[in-house]
């Protein structure tokens, strides 16, 4: 336990001010897989894997404003899922801000596509993320409760009680039509990989 808090507090203290490398590279989720931190430290996955082709599992989750959120509701749109470790970690920070930047960018040439950031965190420390860092165009969705979307999608880590960094696209109909699950968590998914893969599916 106390090499797992000390890599933890690694992960929370890389300096704000680093670039990381978005990365092509992906792994399966689910049971019996691992996460690398900084290479060398292991982490287990847990969970029902999904794979592309699936249905997207049925969740409740919790918007950062309270509102339930359910992860099979068909509402005729392309959802791009972009999963974050922790708010709390530089690495998340570059993520979200990155994918909220590139919405407000790209609005004309996303119509029909919805955008979401799922963590472990809180409603509550999801709303002061957000704040902090003035972000808009995304909305934000708590696995705080129950960490059942880890468990259905096996994005969860074990021994952290967090998700692993990924990116989840489901078409009009809630199929999973691309999953990209990091190796590595200083890593962060291509997110324009997966939105060129939501166009193409409208």
């Amino acid at each position: 336990m106390k090499k797992i808090t000390l890599l933890v507090s690694l992960f929370l203290s890389t300096s704000a001010l680093a670039q990381f490398e978005i990365t092509k590279e992906s792994a399966d989720l689910g049971q019996a897989q691992v996460v690398t931190l900084e290479k060398t430290n292991k982490f287990d996955l847990i969970g029902n894997a999904v794979k592309p082709g699936d249905l997207m599992p049925s969740v409740q989750l919790m918007t950062s404003d309270l509102k339930s959120y359910d992860t099979s509701a068909k509402n005729k749109t392309v959802k791009v899922y972009s999963i974050l470790t922790s708010v709390d970690t530089p690495v998340c920070v570059q993520q979200a801000v990155d994918l909220s930047k590139y919405v407000k960018a790209h609005t004309n040439e996303l119509k029909n596509i919805e955008f979401y950031a799922i963590s472990a965190d809180t409603p509550f420390a999801q709303q002061r993320f957000i704040k902090e860092h003035s972000l808009s165009d995304v909305t934000y969705l708590s696995d705080s409760a129950e960490h059942k979307f880890g468990l259905k999608t096996g994005s969860q880590i074990q021994q952290l009680g967090l998700l692993t960094r990924s990116i989840i696209v489901t078409d009009t109909d809630n199929i999973i039509i691309h999953i990209q699950r990091v190796p590595e968590l200083t890593n962060i998914p291509d997110l324009e990989a997966a939105v060129k893969i939501a166009r193409e599916s409208l």
